[in-house]
């Protein structure tokens, strides 16, 4: 986690300095790229525990797109710690939780870069547990094909915004939203605007959004005890 968060934070420096430059009459231009889908890989290691990711295109940042996506994550579930008992949880969390005996994680990831993004699952289990988590939390995305009610639509969007509120508070995730936004986008957003912007969105996007999310090629990718990983054709 902390070599993720330093490659985080080198990337995202690196953006805000260019959009910086820009300013200045430099260029702040980055090649587009494309999302192929529909690839799997399994890689076997020592241990008990496996790692799985599930991912679909998502959304570039500074979209419009991207915010509906944060929604949506926040609707399935979105951080929290490895669970080992009951409790008050997300719906991913909820919903993988019969299946398993041993510690596990499940969570929903947005990850918005300058010209695309990457969303889906991130899992973490017992490698015979996995594949029944990989296999509820996909249910529960697709759940979400037939839209949520009003309170769980605000809860949701409350979620995202403190998320965005917090992030402000720090000095290299101001810089990391200026550099993104600003060369995917064309400039910054405040958090007035962020926050106005999301309140703006409906449940008809929310349900466009995972309609498209789920009819996406995705990639799933497992590390560690893979015996019991599902194949992408098992999870349609």
């Amino acid at each position: 986690k902390q070599w993720y968060q330093r490659r985080v934070a080198i990337t995202a420096g690196g953006l805000a300095d260019e959009y910086l430059w820009s300013l200045e009459g430099g260029s702040a231009t980055v090649a587009n790229t494309t999302w192929t889908g529909m690839q799997e890989s399994q890689i076997e290691a020592s241990g008990n525990g496996a790692l799985a990711m599930c991912l679909v295109e998502g959304a570039a940042a500074g979209s419009q797109d991207a915010l509906v996506l944060g929604i949506l994550k926040h609707l399935a579930g979105a951080g929290g710690s490895a669970i080992t008992h009951g409790g008050s949880h997300s719906q991913l969390i909820s919903a993988a939780a019969p299946y398993t005996q041993s510690p596990f994680n499940t969570q929903c990831v947005n990850i918005n870069n300058v010209n695309t993004g990457m969303f889906g699952l991130s899992i973490s289990a017992a490698g015979e547990e996995i594949g029944d988590v990989l296999k509820s939390s996909y249910g529960v995305m697709i759940g979400l094909n037939d839209g949520v009610s009003d309170q769980a639509l605000e809860t949701a969007k409350n979620k995202l915004k403190l998320e965005l509120l917090s992030a402000y508070e720090s000095n290299l995730a101001v810089r990391a939203a200026t550099g993104l936004e600003s060369i995917a986008a064309g400039s910054p957003s405040s958090a007035s605007q962020l926050c106005g912007a999301i309140d703006s969105i409906t449940n008809e996007e929310v349900i466009e959004a995972a309609k498209k999310i789920n009819s996406s090629a995705p990639i799933l990718v497992s590390y560690g005890n893979v015996e019991s990983m599902p194949l992408q054709r098992e999870l349609q």
